[in-house]
């Protein structure tokens, strides 16, 4: 058997009256690779500071058979060189030696200084977040090769294929463990809502064929016992047998009705998994355009200062397609989206252009109108497709009439989200809109995507997010954008 490293047993965690998770028992041995899903703030986090000692407002008993190194999601810079530091991978790492850090280059200054201190337990809390596609593969390598347990959270579903071997999934106040990667826990959970569909149809029919053998056998009982009373009290002695003989008919047929009904009672509840239609945007007035490339760039040069990012570049972007611009960090792919927004002069952009920006929680929700009536504020779509589109990002029927100022961050967010989608625009930017999102909110922005009839411009560096939306891929390198899908 393997050797353990850590064994969960009766954890109990609550803030304030909120029960956030239980788990009754739960172990991780020796080169587990564990990625640990769900949604934000139901407890992933939690989760891990628990495994590290971090966090002691609990109930249960952890065991530790090994030590952890543990590399929060969000954590203080300490700046401190020592000999234990791998300046190997702070140097393919691209960390620059300066004073001031990007919120990438912290990332992978923090990551390095984890990866230094060798231990059999590592813990990683979101660790792609601000990374570029070739940090993240250059950490996939060395996590590849890495002895010990390893247990992460993220949702950089590329990230997890290439590592996981188990999910732990929590949802619904609990810890359930899967075995594979992400792919092949999407396929677990299918199955699963097949099974789940297939009982309760079988429950359903077994209830119609309960229900009407048990009317079937009522009516007859009590035909019979009509039967009976219209006779009145005068029978002859030679039919008392025969009447005896009915009643005991009758009583078995009220008998076995009452036995049907208690089976009844006895089948288990079960219900359907929640289905979300199809999201299909109506075609507005404001998307419609007749410019088959409504933004187009022509030998143009994109600057910061004195520093040249784009140097004499041409593209054309297509009506109603979704346009993913890639590269590594710092090569100029939200300073192309930002002048695009501004509508600078060097770019020959449709007078009937309409530009929506997705800028994650850069406002505050006010009020005590409800999340549905703030989304019907900003748009000419009807209040059924507003509400589709909160109940596919996580929100329920009754969730989606609280106030907008009782959102979490990640229902407000969630909401920004959609406000993109609900505003009369016929073109939407989105720049890297699946940082500190959940995997199921990234899920409900690509189905916002494909339905979106408008174009579409994101960067990101969530590799299977842009395979699974982009019609069109550019990459920035070199200064230069070239096409490569």
């Amino acid at each position: 058997m393997n050797e353990l490293s850590i064994k969960l047993s009766n954890i109990s965690v609550s803030f304030g009256n909120k029960d956030i998770f239980d788990i009754e028992n739960m172990s991780a041995y020796m080169n587990d690779r564990i990625a640990v899903v769900g949604r934000n703030g139901i407890g992933k986090s939690t989760l891990l500071k628990i495994i590290a000692g971090e966090f002691k407002e609990f109930t249960g008993e952890v065991q530790r058979e090994t030590e952890f190194n543990y590399l929060s999601q969000i954590g203080e810079l300490n700046r401190n060189i020592d000999e234990t530091l791998d300046f190997e991978m702070l140097s393919r790492m691209n960390v620059p030696d300066n004073a001031k850090l990007s919120g990438g280059e912290e990332t992978k200054f923090r990551l390095v200084q984890t990866l230094s201190d060798y231990k059999t337990g590592l813990l990683l809390d979101e660790p792609t977040t601000h990374l570029d596609q070739e940090s993240i593969e250059y950490l996939i390598s060395e996590l590849e090769y890495y002895y010990g347990t390893l247990i992460f959270v993220s949702h950089d579903r590329h990230f997890i294929n290439s590592l996981a071997t188990k999910i732990w999934e929590v949802s619904d106040g609990t810890v359930a463990e899967y075995t594979g990667n992400y792919t092949e826990y999407e396929e677990i959970k299918n199955k699963e809502k097949l099974e789940q569909e297939r009982e309760h149809e079988n429950v359903n029919k077994e209830k119609e064929r309960l229900n009407s053998a048990i009317n079937k056998q009522k009516a007859k009982a009590e035909k019979m016992m009509s039967g009976s009373k219209s006779k009145g009290q005068d029978i002859k002695p030679d039919r008392l047998s025969s009447s005896k003989q009915k009643d005991t008919v009758q009583k078995q047929a009220f008998k076995t009705a009452k036995a049907m009904e208690s089976r009844m009672e006895q089948l288990k509840e079960t219900k359907l998994p929640e289905h979300q239609a199809e999201l299909e945007f109506p075609l507005t007035k404001a998307m419609i355009l007749h410019n088959k490339f409504p933004i187009m760039g022509q030998d143009i040069t994109v600057k910061r200062g004195s520093k040249i990012l784009l140097d004499n570049v041409s593209f054309q972007f297509p009506l109603g397609q979704t346009i993913a611009v890639t590269g590594n960090n710092g090569t100029g792919k939200s300073s192309l989206l930002q002048d695009i927004v501004n509508g600078e002069n060097y770019f020959d952009i449709s007078p009937k252009v309409t530009i929506e920006q997705y800028k994650q929680m850069d406002y505050k929700l006010f009020g005590d109108e409800s999340a549905v009536k703030f989304l019907m504020r900003h748009t000419e779509l009807e209040e059924p497709v507003v509400r589709s589109m909160l109940v596919s990002l996580g929100f329920s029927p009754h969730e989606v009439m609280k106030p907008v100022n009782k959102l979490s961050g990640g229902e407000a967010t969630r909401v920004s989200l959609a406000l993109m989608f609900v505003k009369p625009s016929n073109v939407i930017i989105l720049d890297e809109p699946t940082n500190f999102i959940d995997l199921a909110t990234i899920e409900a922005l690509e189905k916002f995507i494909k339905a979106y009839k408008g174009t579409i411009i994101l960067t990101s560096h969530d590799q299977y997010f842009v395979e699974r939306t982009a019609n069109q891929i550019y990459r920035i390198e070199n200064q230069k954008l070239q096409r490569i899908k």
